[in-house]
């Protein structure tokens, strides 16, 4: 390739220099460097991807004679790196060039017994499936081999995993709970071929996974007993308990345990509990995530108190729970499957019309809320078949039915539910509504009552023992339902909202069962 390059501060000839004699006179310090347009056509064809190879440019001016002249001529080199800045007025041709790579000038050169090893390898961080790893960066190394060993498979040896450029890696996909050894050895480049130097090995693990059914088995007025499932990919385990609010290491387990019972306790306090698996590796223990109960010492699941399947209804009537201010309400019908059926602040639930003959299984939870949270203690499990019998009779599929602990009455028509409402029974401990099985035997609309000591007015009467016990409206009343019925019941009658008891007077026929309970 041919190249037209052009003088500085002349097209044919270098200047005089000062104090020179002729017009030939010329010293080596007067001598200009000829680049100009070399370093820019050069520094194109570099990024073309064409290597420029130019050693020197040799020229005489017309006027120089002879060999002396001849050896007077500058060599320079027109590039030598593509980074060199070019520099006018410099004395010498190296000093014409300087270089910005100043990390490749300075870079360490190892033969392969001199590789140094990898110091502070360590893992920066786990989650159950993966960990990041990292160890102290080398000057002068080309890269790092990362070895894997499994150390979950017998027999597993050292497989070469990943290559490095830098001190870090990301190792993705790994079991659970597993543990995995380590050997990173830096590396250089040397005559077309890689030198490696000593490993350095270590054993990280992954984190395991969640304990799982951790739970309450068991709880007395000073003790609280706790279980959970063993975890294989696992260590131990580490429990936490906070106790006044604060929360502290408590215990720590081996793999094989699962129960622990906490002694002299507090009747009444609430205590939390956290427990997470571990596993221990060479950079110490790695915690999995932590699960939590919460619960209070002396909330004991409370005693049955009669009840009963009748109506194809359950109605589960249990004594008091200390320190419970509630009750939750879970049923089944396989034992494995449990859904909430509903809340209670009374010792006393029923539930809806459930399939006749089909067993049904109920737990009683006893609630305490703490700091806006509802605590469970132990509970109480029943179970019931299904059944329409109560008080010894088979009743059909229209009838009326009246909760005295419900203080709610329901109207069944054909099996389905025609009207429910909340009602008022008789004065508690006073007036008390007779239980038992009834039948409606009039209709009267409208209609006054009067007793010893009172004459009421009614719009719709619906009597079911003789003439003086029945169901009726009762437009004096605001509400209904609740404990009204304590303190402030009837005289024995069934209150009803005066919309409801226009309904039912409307439809219901004489000779219906009437069942109270």
């Amino acid at each position: 390739m041919k190249m037209s390059l052009p003088l500085i501060q002349g097209a044919n000839r270098i200047p005089h220099a000062p104090g020179a004699s002729g017009r030939g006179g010329v010293t080596t310090k007067n001598k200009w460097i000829i680049i100009g347009t070399a370093v820019v056509a050069a520094a194109a064809l570099l990024t073309a991807g064409v290597l420029l190879m130019t050693k020197s440019i040799a020229f005489a001016p017309r006027d120089l004679q002879g060999a002396a002249a001849a050896r007077s001529v500058i060599e320079t080199p027109l590039l030598h790196t593509v980074t060199g800045e070019r520099v006018f007025g410099a004395s010498t041709a190296d000093e014409a060039v300087k270089t910005t790579n100043k990390a490749e000038n300075e870079k360490k050169e190892y033969t392969a017994d001199a590789i140094p090893q990898v110091t502070g390898l360590k893992r920066l961080s786990e989650k159950p499936d993966s960990i990041r790893i990292g160890w102290d960066p080398i000057d002068g190394v080309d890269g790092y081999n990362i070895y894997r060993r499994d150390d979950n498979v017998s027999g597993s040896g050292y497989q070469l995993f990943s290559i490095a450029k830098t001190a870090g890696l990301d190792v993705r996909n790994l079991g659970t709970g597993s543990k995995y050894s380590f050997k990173v050895t830096p590396y250089i480049k040397s005559n077309n071929s890689v030198k490696e130097g000593e490993g350095t090995e270590v054993t990280f693990g992954t984190a395991p996974t969640d304990v799982e059914n951790f739970r309450m088995t068991d709880e007395t007025k000073s003790a609280i007993s706790l279980s959970w499932d063993k975890n294989d990919r696992a260590d131990g385990y580490l429990l936490e308990r906070c106790y006044k609010g604060k929360w502290s290491d408590y215990q720590t387990f081996d793999q094989n345990t699962t129960e622990f019972t906490d002694a002299d306790l507090e009747a009444g306090r609430a205590y939390y509990y956290r427990i997470c698996a571990y596993r221990e590796d060479s950079t110490g223990v790695m915690p999995g995530a932590k699960s939590a109960i919460r619960t209070v010492a002396g909330l004991l699941g409370p005693k049955d108190d009669d009840s009963a399947s009748k109506l194809g209804r359950v109605s589960l009537d249990f004594e008091e729970s200390k320190y419970a201010d509630g009750y939750q309400i879970y049923y089944s019908t396989d034992q494995e499957n449990w859904e909430h059926l509903g809340d209670t602040e009374s010792t006393h639930f029923s539930t809806s019309r459930l399939e006749n003959g089909k067993t049904y299984y109920f737990r009683i939870f006893p609630y305490k809320t703490v700091d806006g949270h509802d605590i469970t203690g132990t509970y109480t499990e029943l179970s019931f078949v299904a059944n329409k019998e109560i008080y010894d009779k088979e009743v059909g599929d229209t009838y009326v039915e009246v909760s005295l602990d419900d203080q709610h009455m329901w109207y069944i028509v054909d099996g389905d539910v025609y009207l429910d409402s909340d009602c008022v029974t008789g004065n508690y401990g006073s007036a008390d509504t007779p239980k038992g099985y009834f039948e409606v035997n009039g209709k009267a609309s409208p209609c006054t009552l009067k007793g010893e000591d009172y004459t009421s007015y009614v719009t719709y009467w619906m009597p079911f023992i003789g003439g003086g016990w029945g169901l009726h409206d009762a437009d004096w009343r605001s509400s209904f339902g609740g404990n009204i019925y304590k303190g402030n019941g009837s005289h024995g009658c069934v209150n009803l909202p005066p919309k409801v008891a226009k309904e039912m007077y409307a439809v219901i026929e004489v000779g219906t069962p009437v069942i109270v309970y």
